[in-house]
């Protein structure tokens, strides 16, 4: 029995059926699994969840009115069948032993015929669908409702840009100069033969693979989130307020590229903000935080900060190189909602911006209504408030979207905006 098989069906199942976030899950499971096995689980389950609307089109050719279980089989067999380079009888069998031991033998003969059938397809080639937009949803597997927003907000070319672009597979790590100096950790990464370059922002590393060097001396921080931080640009004794900051990567940067800064991170749930304490912690920073819902005005808040960074929830399609579970599960119609929110937030959480303060508004998606949109809409309602360019080195108007096959680099929206009365 192939037990990286095994834990990524199991790790998979679980994702698709109770809907649990992919990288809890995976992590879990990468818990129990064999250290050489590590590798090939990681790459199985990000691979079948990123490539769910190809893989989906592929094994409906051959199986239309499949059960989710039995689809499942199929799906992951087609990935490896597609994508790694394993011979197809190998994948075959342990696909086979994979259904046995998983309980389901009366559907051996079916799997084990089906992904024959799927293999020799994959040698002649796959026939995608005659619609344009049908064939691009389905060879990148990007949710259909999705492109043609994309399309709607950039045109046809840059949406096929941006659903076509890979990032490369990389963690941007942060050193903890609290504990160690860059010097000193690159001299860990030299030791250890790691690959890596200099990050974007001081202080940063870009690495591939796994690094074998303790959590306490650096954190994992996008480039993108990073550039928010910088937005805010602050210095000397101010206040700054985080409202949605878990799991407090941001507030625990903002501390540490000002260190006589007051931070103040909250957000809805107790659990959330012992996340929050938890990476400030290890970190080695000290910030304020309450269990606080940033759509209700408190009092206590009313002209207080600085600085205030409404980093909103959003629909995370500028993320999904490292959350593709999003493609499987976020609608549409979930949208509405959701702008419903972030303008609530938005429109709350500036009461407490002092007059001459700053107001930071962020999200990682690529679509116009939940960025821009909201942000013309606020400064309409709220004309107290005017755009400020943007202090990064990157040409602005007081916004700025974040593109990967432009920026390279995850797809953030960033907006500053400056209280003048």
């Amino acid at each position: 029995m192939n037990n990286a098989f095994l834990a990524s069906f199991n790790c998979l199942d679980k994702i698709y059926t109770d809907k649990a976030f992919s990288t809890q899950e995976l992590n879990r499971t990468l818990l129990f699994a064999n250290a050489k096995d590590k590798a090939l689980v990681t790459k199985i389950v990000y691979g079948v969840l990123d490539c769910d609307i190809e893989l989906d089109y592929i094994v409906n050719l051959h199986c239309q009115k499949a059960k989710p279980k039995l689809k499942l089989y199929l799906k992951m067999g087609t990935y490896i069948l597609k994508y790694l380079s394993m011979p197809v009888y190998a994948v075959v069998n342990d696909v086979v032993e994979l259904v046995k031991v998983t309980k389901k033998r009366q559907l051996v003969g079916f799997v084990n015929a089906t992904l024959k059938s799927i293999a020799k397809s994959l040698q002649e080639g796959i026939e995608y669908p005659q619609d344009e937009l049908e064939a691009l949803s389905v060879k990148y597997s990007y949710p259909l409702w999705a492109l043609k927003k994309l399309i709607k907000d950039y045109g046809k070319d840059v949406a096929k840009e941006i659903i076509s672009y890979q990032l490369p597979k990389q963690n941007n790590c942060r050193v903890n100069t609290n504990l160690i100096s860059t010097k000193d950790f690159e001299k860990l990464l030299i030791d250890l033969k790691a690959d890596y370059k200099q990050g974007h922002f001081e202080n940063c590393f870009s690495i591939s693979g796994k690094l074998e060097v303790d959590t306490k001396y650096y954190t994992v921080q996008s480039t993108s989130s990073m550039y928010v931080c910088h937005a805010l640009n602050t210095s000397g004794k101010v206040s700054i307020l985080d409202c949605c900051s878990a799991p407090g990567g941001k507030a625990v940067y903002l501390k540490t590229l000002n260190k006589k800064a007051d931070v103040v991170a909250c957000d809805l749930y107790p659990h959330r903000v012992n996340l929050i304490n938890e990476y400030a912690n290890r970190m080695g920073v000290e910030i304020e935080t309450h269990v606080l819902d940033s759509t209700k005005t408190n009092e206590e808040f009313l002209n207080k900060f600085d600085y205030v960074l409404c980093d909103v929830p959003c629909s995370g399609f500028g993320v999904l190189d490292n959350h593709p579970d999003i493609k499987l599960f976020r609608e549409n119609a979930h949208l509405h909602e959701l702008i419903l929110t972030q303008r609530e937030i938005l429109k709350n959480c500036s009461q407490y911006v002092k007059k001459g303060g700053v107001l930071v508004y962020s999200t990682c998606s690529v679509f116009k209504n939940e960025n821009v949109d909201n942000v013309k809409r606020f400064l309409a309602e709220n004309p107290d408030f005017q755009l400020e360019k943007l202090p990064i080195d990157k040409v602005n108007d007081g916004t700025y979207q974040f593109l990967p096959h432009k920026d390279f680099t995850q797809g953030f929206f960033v907006a500053r905006m400056v209280k003048t009365k």
